[in-house]
């Protein structure tokens, strides 16, 4: 057997090594990360079933701090929706429907202690909206609407949804 010298074998490894570099496949482009969002509340697990009945209680240094509620009105069957500003003690009749909502009392930080409604701080942590909801006069939803959490004991209807979209503070 000849024997290759070993200049020639040399070279012959140099030219199988960049055969085998150019060869290879560039690496799959890495997806970019997306911009990390604004943390989301926690949806609270321990909420438990509210009415409006309980007494409210608004601390006075709160008392007129708001003066309104944006509530935003969505037709599923038109697939539209609305967004209208209702003044605290007032009413909204929705459009084309025999639905009147009374929005009764704004708390920026709701908590409820025992069988009272009221407000952890004046920081806008858990705002929530205290409804009435008649259709034709007869109350069919009398109970609070969350802001951050509005899946929390929603207004249930074949056609309408009523969410708390903000709140007014007073000028």
């Amino acid at each position: 057997m000849k024997q290759v010298p070993g200049v020639v074998v040399g070279c012959l490894a140099v030219v199988i090594l960049m055969a085998g570099c150019q060869n290879k496949e560039s690496p799959p482009p890495q997806p970019q990360a997306s911009p990390p969002s604004a943390p989301q509340p926690a949806m609270p697990t321990d909420i438990p079933p509210i009415s409006g009945a309980a007494p409210t209680v608004i601390p006075e240094a709160l008392r007129g701090k708001w003066t309104a509620v944006k509530l935003r009105v969505e037709d599923k069957k038109a697939g539209q929706s609305q967004e209208y500003v209702v003044n605290l003690g007032g009413e909204l009749a929705i459009p084309s429907s025999s639905l009147v909502v009374k929005a009764e009392e704004f708390l920026p930080d709701l908590k409820i202690e025992g069988m009272t409604f009221t407000t952890a701080s004046s920081e806008l942590n858990n705002p929530a909206v205290h409804v009435r909801i008649l259709d034709n006069g007869k109350e069919v939803f009398n109970g609070w609407l969350f802001q951050l959490f509005p899946a929390v004991h929603p207004f249930q209807h074949e056609r309408f949804n009523i969410i708390l979209r903000d709140s007014v503070a007073a000028s």
